[in-house]
């Protein structure tokens, strides 16, 4: 079965070696290179990889920085805004109860003339009905009730 043949066993150690000592001459080389150059390509894409990380990094914490930046000035116009809404009310408030106190001023002076009108037209109407009853009375000598009754008489005449 296996038998060894020592001219066999030279030609191929012989023949192994020159494949080995070909493959080294010719093949490794290139390979070698090859290798070396797509072990360069994993180190750039690495580097790349790792800058692109830094600057992704620093682009968000940038965005992060601007947001809170408009939050903030968002906050601020907000605060402004209310500010500005609170002043314009209580003006609108102020205005208000000045018109008021204005038209209240107006209706208490309104009111005073009326009530100056009404009192001298009733003041008239008593001197009237004073006159027009002295005048009767000095006509005529009267008693007590005859006084009454005129009296009566003269103020049924002036309502009717």
């Amino acid at each position: 079965m296996f038998e060894f043949e020592p001219g066999l066993f030279i030609w191929t150690a012989v023949s192994f070696g020159l494949l080995v000592l070909l493959l080294y001459k010719v093949a490794l080389p290139p390979l070698l290179a090859f290798l070396a150059q797509r072990e360069q390509q994993i180190a750039d894409q690495l580097a790349a990889a790792a800058a692109d990380q830094q600057r992704s990094a620093e682009l968000l914490a940038q965005h992060k920085k601007e947001l809170a930046e408009v939050h903030r000035k968002a906050e601020e116009l907000l605060a402004q805004a209310r500010d500005e809404g609170r002043k314009t009310r209580d003006e609108i408030i102020a205005k208000a109860g000045g018109e008021a106190g204005l038209i209240l001023e107006k209706a208490k002076q309104d009111l005073a003339r009326e009530k100056s009108a009404v009192l001298s037209e009733a003041r008239k109407e008593i001197v009237d009905l004073v006159t027009a009853a002295a005048g009767k009375i000095l006509r005529q000598k009267l008693t007590a009730e005859q006084d009454r009754a005129l009296i009566e008489r003269s103020l049924q005449e002036s309502r009717g």
